[in-house]
């Protein structure tokens, strides 16, 4: 297995993707990846805007489905369709900065993730969608590291 990757999945009438990686950063990285290669193919879009995203969430979990509900938001609110990611910045509660997660602000009782993000605006005739996704879910969704302090998760998203 690659050190970090995504894969997509079959889920019921959803679709899902399996993702891995050493840390949570990239884990964040390699979801919000997977998720422009569901929408459309990331090869063909140019990188002509440019924007920085932050989301917050009470666990990993709930930022994990905070940060591809963003990229979605902004894909169907805005037409921005983002496909390049830098690796994103995720802090955390001080007496939980662990498994890749930097130390919080005192007293901070929510992990933050911030990502600079580029795209273009979505064209339908220049980036045929592949899924009409609605939202990522929750379903079966868990993030811890395994024996060897890897990450892997799987997210079904509603269509």
């Amino acid at each position: 297995m690659e050190r970090a990757g995504f894969e997509a999945i079959d889920h019921t009438a959803d679709v899902g993707l399996k993702v891995w990686a050493a840390d949570l950063e990239e884990l964040f990285l390699q979801a919000a990846r997977g998720l422009a290669s569901l929408l459309t193919d990331p090869e063909g879009v140019t990188r002509d805007r440019e924007v920085d995203v932050g989301v917050s969430g009470a666990d990993p979990e709930e930022l994990l489905v905070a940060w591809l509900e963003e990229v979605l938001y902004l894909f169907e609110a805005r037409g921005l369709l983002l496909v390049d990611f830098e690796r994103p910045r995720i802090t955390g509660p001080t007496a939980e900065a662990k498994g890749g997660v930097k130390g919080g602000v005192e007293g901070d009782a929510e992990y933050r993730l911030t990502c600079r993000a580029r795209g273009t605006a979505w064209n339908r005739g220049r980036h045929p969608l592949r899924s009409a996704l609605k939202a990522a879910t929750y379903h079966g969704l868990r993030l811890a590291p395994d024996a060897k302090g890897r990450y892997q998760t799987t997210i079904v998203f509603d269509t």
